[in-house]
């Protein structure tokens, strides 16, 4: 299936600013119609709450689709982490708008609490929640999501930029992870199969949960073995490659 327009995702915290320039890689060497959509809370929509369940959140999504995605129905979607549970809740609720969905690093609430959430990832995460500044917030979160670049500080510098450009609220991440914990895999997809990407050496969210998925949906799994949670950081023409050969 060639598939030109593909929706990107981002995860728990983050917005499309965080792709870097992932996005144009796709798009020069994929040939890919790249759109991107913040979730609501955080980037373009930090004004706002975020909402509590997945569902919401996939549906506030749906009413702000770019023209281009709604005259090219179905497209495609790359999710990352928590974007992946808004991807799976789409494909159940509405798969006439998905032409392949690619899960990148993603978990559900019937995996095991310390696989969605490592137990050695605790400290750093409670470290980013609670950070009195911007600047120490983003250099938790960046030792924690990336295992090539955590100590580069170009990206640092990147990331704090956006933080103070548009305001991450904890509220919005507490909202966040609520929705997270409650949403559950849905028990049965039907259409093409999906794929899943995951990296063995994430300190975040272990690549178990994506081999729940694998499994449950009899799906296709590739593993990374060194990049972080953040793979499209980590290993931007890795990833290319995979979609290359998968998508």
């Amino acid at each position: 299936m060639n598939i030109k327009h593909w929706l990107f995702l981002r995860g728990l915290g983050r917005e499309q600013g965080h792709w870097g320039d992932f996005i144009q890689r796709c798009e020069i060497q994929l040939g890919w119609h790249c759109h991107c959509l913040d979730l609501p809370g955080f980037g373009s929509e930090h004004q706002r709450p975020s909402p509590t369940r997945i569902s919401e959140i996939r549906h506030d999504l749906q009413q702000r689709l770019p023209e281009p995605l709604k005259a090219n129905t179905p497209f495609g979607v790359v999710a990352l982490s928590l974007g992946g549970m808004v991807a799976l809740d789409w494909l159940a609720t509405t798969p006439e708008q998905i032409a392949k969905i690619i899960f990148i690093n993603t978990s559900t609430g019937d995996c095991p609490l310390f696989q969605r959430l490592r137990f050695a990832a605790l400290p750093t995460a409670l470290s980013a929640l609670l950070a009195p500044h911007e600047h120490q917030r983003e250099r938790a979160a960046l030792k924690m999501v990336s295992n090539h670049h955590a100590n580069d500080p170009a990206l640092l510098q990147a990331w704090y930029k956006i933080s103070t450009t548009q305001a991450i609220k904890k509220i919005n991440v507490l909202r966040q992870l609520f929705a997270a914990a409650r949403y559950r895999a849905p028990p049965e997809l039907s259409g093409a199969s999906q794929l899943l990407i995951s990296s063995r050496a994430d300190r975040m969210v272990s690549y178990q949960c994506s081999e729940y998925l694998a499994a449950k949906y009899r799906w296709p799994l590739v593993l990374h073995s060194s990049a972080g949670h953040d793979l499209p950081i980590d290993d931007p023409a890795w990833l290319v490659e995979v979609f290359k050969r998968n998508a």
